[in-house]
């Protein structure tokens, strides 16, 4: 039975994967730990950030964890409260992205979610977050609120020394009413990721999208390369790169971040992001709780 339900999950995955490019708004990035690996965190996601990246990452992380944080890019940003602990997460985020170029509007989305985690064996989990998602789109003096559902959806399967993890976020492809007719939509995206444990206080991950969007910017599709450290007792250091591949040859967009344990199991982490002007420079802040 297990197997059958593991089976059918990733049909749905593969079988999204195929879908036609969708004519959507891309998301900034959510969570200032993701933020300074990359956005190479599909396989990684063990905190409540997970409810974002990796639902299923719930099944092989910290007992409880707790994470406020916001990301700032150069037109776009991204706040996260989440609060988790297996088999169940609570979550509120919010993404704002500026107006851009062609037919694209503004669009402030909030999503509220629980996220619910089922094992189907002993190294693999399934995970999904059910959302309400109030998106406010704004063109000129005018915008138009509009309220839908949503289902964010992952698998994760965890080895002895790596982590490979699929992530389907916005999977109904949600859509807002803007002014004046139309409308825009958020992008589906269907993401695979692989988390190597190159030592015990290593990790190396790699992400890529499956699916590729029709944006402002034009085509998107994304990979992504991190790396998180633990070189004392108090600190952890990261750095990531990512890269459109959909679209001919793109600067990449380097990051870098670090966490410090500020008082018992709470960390203040940090972001920076850098490298390309196209709108992707930026900087994140947050806390974390953790045990």
């Amino acid at each position: 039975m297990r197997a059958a339900a593991a089976a059918g999950v990733l049909t749905c995955v593969l079988v999204l994967a195929s879908a036609p490019p969708a004519q959507a708004q891309a998301e900034p990035p959510v969570g200032v730990r993701a933020a300074g690996m990359g956005g190479a965190f599909t396989a990684v996601a063990d905190d409540a950030s997970a409810v974002f990246w990796n639902p299923a990452g719930f099944a092989g992380g910290s007992f409880f964890s707790l994470v406020l944080d916001r990301n700032v890019l150069d037109h776009d940003s991204a706040t996260l409260l989440a609060i988790g602990t297996p088999p169940l997460g609570l979550s509120y985020y919010r993404t704002a992205t500026g107006d851009l170029a062609g037919s694209r509007h503004s669009l402030v989305a909030h999503h509220a979610g629980v996220t619910l985690l089922h094992s189907l064996a002993d190294r693999v989990a399934v995970g999904a977050t059910l959302k309400l998602v109030r998106g406010v789109v704004s063109s000129g003096d005018a915008s138009v609120s509009t309220n839908t559902f949503d289902t964010d959806i992952g698998v994760m399967t965890t080895g002895a020394f790596a982590r490979l993890g699929l992530s389907v976020r916005n999977l109904t492809g949600p859509e807002f009413d803007v002014p004046g007719g139309g409308s825009v939509r958020l992008d589906r995206r269907v993401r695979a990721g692989i988390a190597v444990n190159a030592s015990r206080r290593l990790v190396a991950s790699a992400d890529f999208d499956l699916t590729t969007a029709e944006t402002a910017r034009g085509e998107w599709r994304e990979a992504a390369l991190g790396v998180e450290a633990h070189p004392v007792g108090k600190a952890w250091l990261r750095g990531g790169v990512r890269w459109n591949t959909a679209d001919g040859p793109a600067a990449p967009v380097g990051a870098l971040g670090a966490s410090v344990a500020v008082y018992g199991s709470t960390q203040a982490d940090a972001q920076v992001t850098f490298g390309s002007s196209d709108g992707n420079r930026g900087w994140g802040v947050g806390l974390r709780f953790v045990f």
